[in-house]
């Protein structure tokens, strides 16, 4: 049903990659997603600038990078369903590329551990693989309540800035191309 494969190829933060698996397919079962294949690479920030350079014409470093490689929607949804859970009854793949070292960086300024930070990363690349997105003011609050909504599952509770509907260039500018 879920599929999660890890690549770490940094050294800022330990992985353990049963408890991220764990943060991918919960957050694919509560958006009711009817299969994934996902693969989470952990990357340091020159490794993503080069990404996010490559893919999205994007000359520094970023949090995390999401790809949708394949996407079947459901044959039969309702357009409340659509909304309320933009994963509902798809069949997705794709990639989510993090930068662990950015996750160090930005968990001290934020005041909470770099492996929560790396969550909120991990959970932020899926809602795009599943198709939420953060480019307008509405979208961006759904999207940040969703977030907190599945970290509160794992008894984390995020710490953004105070503005944070305005865009922090270091931690979310997180497209999917």
């Amino acid at each position: 049903m879920f599929q999660v494969e890890i690549s770490n190829q940094q050294t800022f933060i330990d992985i353990d990659e049963n408890y991220l698996i764990n943060v991918v397919t919960t957050v694919c079962e509560k958006e009711k997603v009817s299969s994934a294949s996902i693969n989470l690479a952990f990357l340091d920030d020159p490794s993503i600038r080069v990404l996010n350079s490559q893919y999205l014409d994007h000359d520094y470093e970023t949090d995390v990078l999401s790809f949708l490689l394949e996407c079947r929607p459901p044959d039969n949804i309702s357009e409340q369903e659509a909304t309320e859970l933009r994963g509902f009854g798809k069949e997705i793949e794709g990639d989510v590329i993090v930068s662990a070292e950015m996750a160090q960086n930005c968990a001290n300024e934020y005041g909470w551990k770099p492996h929560e930070e790396l969550v909120l990363y991990i959970i932020h690349g899926i809602l795009h693989l599943l198709g939420y997105d953060d480019l307008s003011y509405d979208e961006k609050t759904l999207m940040r309540k969703k977030e907190k909504e599945y970290l509160s599952m794992f008894n984390l509770s995020p710490k953004y800035r105070s503005d944070d509907l305005e865009l922090d260039p270091k931690r979310t500018d997180t497209l999917e191309k």
